[in-house]
């Protein structure tokens, strides 16, 4: 009887019992961790009703595994309780055979692992799961990008898709809103984006500002296209949080379908950020880009252009052209955009790819001033030679517009050239007031005061509510072509339109609409005495002599 008070005071449970479930012996610590409820240690119990549900599935697990290897150390297995949740053991067993070689019994020592499993598993998830989105982090989506890429040679009957949906403009949302409420929209875009997926699919935050996911089971890029819809539609909503709002989430996808020509995962994801990368010059609804070998080719030139820029020390091969801006009821020339264009090794390079470029290079300083300076000589030129009535739209670089010497380099353009300052309008974007809002501003307001005017470009794709955009300092509003291009087939377009058009003139913006190629789109702009037109229906961009001879035509008439 002294050994069996020895091993009642372990916490180490043991037992031995018979394979037709006769509890042989036990100590208190296994009757303890396995739920029976015994009248004492080493009673000798009889019948399976006595057994707790805890016991059986662990003899049974213990019994598959003696029966195979005669003994386990250090087995581990997970179990259900039988009064709720989950506990771990980990055992040592040993069959031990009758005088015929058949199991006479088994003995298990079982020790309570539960709560290291518990801290393993926390662990584990601070290692593999994002804090803040409780998503899975880059390195398991690696790891489950990895997994896919070899089910995917073994079974080709198994569709896989990797997308990547990286918000726009994050970092200047951070510092225009605050990072709480930059925490809050990151949680709502990863519980969006995991509620428009399957169960089965694999949601990850791959980056600050990025978000991974890989689809599975799919028969074409159909099923892609419909997830990303559901994304961009509740997306789409304005979206609250800490007293503030925007209008909308914006995103730029890029997608790699089927991946049966990838081997490694870094491959994969190289990829994907090329085509998200494409994504972000596209102005189709849809906002993605399917990631093609033609793309890694133009992603090589683009490394190539990136050199060609770094390096240059001259802007010989840089010029303008000239859009002209109408006034729709008499056909009038009212003003220019200045759109830059770069001659390279005999080719013309398209903006949309130089100045992004440009940007990252930071050669667009160098840039901006060229374009600032030649659009004021030209004018001057223009209203010398023509006695011409005209203004002049300068696209400025958000980049451009942030930095610490754009009011004296506009100033200093100013005073060489000699030109009046209030026939300018700086065209920007409103991605140039979310960089450093502080900074813009003071920028701005300090090129004002010479009386240059702003007008806000691409309005109504941005971020800002109507209730914000009247404490930015402008007086045009320049609207998107994309409320153009529907504008003829989807009557929902023409209201929207109809209402924007309405609110800037009753908020005193004079107004240009981009994009108008045909009559039909005219017609359906409404009251064109209070509208100025920019697009192929009356000009495209024409060269500086062009333009002249244009003014030359109009001054005639």
């Amino acid at each position: 009887m002294a050994s069996y008070d020895i091993l009642d005071n372990f916490t180490e449970g043991f037992c031995r019992w018979t394979p037709d479930w006769r509890l042989l012996k036990a100590n208190a610590a296994f009757f303890r961790l396995t739920d029976i409820r015994g009248e004492s240690s080493f009673s000798e119990l009889h019948g399976i009703d006595k057994l707790s549900f805890t016991f059986y599935e662990l003899g049974n697990a213990i019994a598959r595994q003696v029966e195979n290897l005669e003994s386990i150390n250090n087995f581990e297995i997970r179990l259900a309780r039988e009064t709720g949740g989950y506990c771990w053991f980990s055992v040592n067993a040993r069959r031990v055979p009758d005088a015929r070689g058949q199991t006479g019994y088994y003995d298990a020592y079982i020790r309570d692992i539960t709560e290291t499993k518990s801290k393993e598993a926390e662990l584990s998830h601070q290692t593999f799961y994002d804090r803040l989105t409780g998503l899975a982090n880059r390195e398991l989506f690696v790891d489950r990008i990895r997994t896919a890429l070899q089910t995917s040679k073994r079974r080709k009957d198994i569709g896989y898709a990797v997308l990547s949906f990286d918000l726009r403009h994050f970092k200047n949302i951070n510092q225009h809103y605050g990072r709480g409420f930059g925490n809050m929209l990151l949680r709502h875009t990863a519980e969006t984006i995991r509620a428009c997926c399957r169960e089965a699919d694999a949601v990850a935050r791959t980056g600050s500002d990025e978000f991974g996911v890989l689809l599975q089971g799919l028969e074409d890029g159909a099923q892609i296209v419909k997830i990303i819809k559901r994304v961009r539609s509740r997306l789409n909503a304005p979206f609250s949080a800490w007293e503030q709002s925007i209008n909308s989430v914006r995103l730029d996808i890029g997608v790699i379908f089927p991946l049966t020509d990838y081997g490694k995962p870094e491959s994969v994801l190289r990829d994907l950020d090329i085509a998200v990368g494409k994504a972000k010059g596209t102005r189709s609804k849809l906002g993605c880009k399917f990631f093609s070998r033609r793309q890694l080719e133009e992603t090589r030139k683009h490394l190539s252009l990136s050199v060609v820029l770094q390096e240059k020390h001259n802007l010989e091969d840089f010029y303008l052209d000239y859009q002209p801006i109408v006034r729709p009821v008499d056909g009038g020339i009212h003003s220019f955009e200045t759109l830059v264009r770069w001659k390279h090794e005999g080719a013309v390079v398209p903006p949309s790819i130089f100045i992004p470029i440009a940007e990252e290079t930071g050669f667009i300083g160098r840039l901006g001033d060229f374009v600032i300076e030649e659009s004021c000589r030209q004018m001057r030129y223009w209203q010398e030679k023509h006695a011409a009535d005209i203004r002049l739209h300068v696209n400025i670089s958000p980049y451009q517009l942030a930095m610490p010497t754009f009011p004296e380099t506009v100033l200093a353009a100013l005073s060489r050239t000699g030109v009046d300052a209030s026939r300018l309008f700086f065209e920007v974007t409103e991605s140039a007031f979310l960089r450093d809002f502080k900074k813009v501003l003071y920028n701005i307001n300090a090129v004002r005061k010479q009386g240059i005017q702003f007008c806000l470009d691409d309005f109504g794709t941005g971020y800002s509510s109507l209730s914000h955009l009247r404490h930015l300092p402008i007086k045009c509003l320049k609207i998107d072509r994309s409320f153009i291009n529907d504008l003829e087939r989807d009557e929902k377009s023409r209201i929207l339109l109809r209402h924007i058009l309405s609110i800037g003139m009753d908020m005193g913006y004079s107004l240009v609409v981009e994009g108008v190629e045909r009559q039909t789109q005219l017609n359906l702009l409404g009251d064109l005495d209070r509208l100025l037109i920019q697009g192929y229906y009356f000009y495209r961009p024409l060269s500086v002599d062009s333009a002249g001879a244009l003014l030359e035509l109009q001054k005639k008439r």
